[in-house]
């Protein structure tokens, strides 16, 4: 697997475009995130454009039957498969009044399938309790790939709703897979302010792949502001935390994201994390050095003890 937390994130999307495993693209692994999301980019394409004019004839016979014999239809002639890639033909306003209609567990297996070129139009039609049943049956399923694209062609009422109905798991969970940075950041800042305590806490106190999507999401924010009020929340848990998001951030190749959130806390919680007996442990500043060594973090902290020492 690639060595950053972006790099996975996108080496596993490649693999469920393919429809494969993470390893079976390991021959990926030499390239950075950017390459990795442009080659699956282009796969989506290839894949999604090969058969569209066959699915463009089925979407024009639609028009001509009533809906709720469209829906009969596809519910006994076609899998999920074949209904989202006919959605994706169809105006959006003709398939959502048809997906108002079909059942949620068959709509989850279509979200898997749907052209993400053409999702926002229909992910905005359809109705929002419609919606929310599908999400919450797709976080059943642990399908946070699906959901991350999907969070791109959310509204934000939509994404609103979400974030106060789904554990805090899954919003971290769906949060790695999240296509857009900025569409992230707005996901974000839409959680009430204990919400968000609960989150990060969360990500700080929970299994590592939780630890990793808390340190991915800090390096992904856009909003400085928001980074800062996270990052103050992490630092308010005790040192066992801190040891445990430290470990998972030089497995993970997430240094930079550590480093960045410790930078965006206000100075008496900086002081306090930089306190943390493991940072004293022989070698470890220098690991954290040697992982991120222009990070402007080291600029600022040259009046601490331990930074003095190891930068001198």
């Amino acid at each position: 697997m690639g060595h950053d937390l972006a790099t996975k994130a996108e080496l596993v999307k490649l693999a469920r475009a393919l429809d494969t495993t993470p390893e079976r693209v390991a021959f990926a692994t030499t390239l950075d995130h950017g390459e990795v999301r442009r080659l699956r980019e282009q796969v989506v394409g290839v894949l999604y454009d090969e058969h569209r004019a066959a699915f463009q004839r089925v979407a024009t016979i639609t028009r001509f039957l009533p809906t709720p014999l469209n829906v009969r239809i596809a519910l006994r002639a076609f899998s999920p498969l074949l209904a989202a890639r006919i959605a994706g033909e169809m105006p959006a306003e003709r398939a959502a009044e048809l997906a108002n209609r079909m059942p949620v567990d068959y709509l989850a297996e279509a979200c898997v399938h749907l052209d993400p070129r053409r999702a926002a139009p229909l992910l905005t039609r359809i109705e929002p309790n419609r919606v929310l049943a599908v999400v919450a049956e797709l976080v059943n399923r642990g399908d946070f790939i699906t959901l991350g694209r999907l969070l791109d062609a959310a509204s934000e009422k939509i994404v609103g709703d979400v974030a106060a109905t789904v554990p805090d798991d899954a919003l971290l969970r769906i949060g790695f897979y999240a296509e857009s940075d900025s569409r992230l950041t707005r996901a974000v800042l839409v959680l009430p302010p204990e919400r968000l305590r609960s989150v990060v806490h969360r990500a700080m106190t929970g299994p590592e792949d939780l630890r990793s999507a808390g340190l991915s999401l800090i390096g992904r924010l856009t909003d400085d502001a928001l980074r800062g009020r996270l990052a103050n929340h992490a630092a308010e848990l005790g040192f066992d935390a801190h040891t445990a998001m430290l470990h998972t951030a030089l497995s993970d190749g997430a240094v930079p994201e550590l480093l960045t959130a410790v930078a965006a806390m206000d100075e008496p919680s900086r002081k306090r994390v930089l306190t943390l007996p493991a940072l004293t442990e022989s070698g470890m500043l220098l690991r954290l050095h040697a992982a991120a060594p222009d990070h402007p973090l080291w600029s600022t902290l040259t009046n601490h003890a331990l930074v003095r020492r190891l930068l001198a």
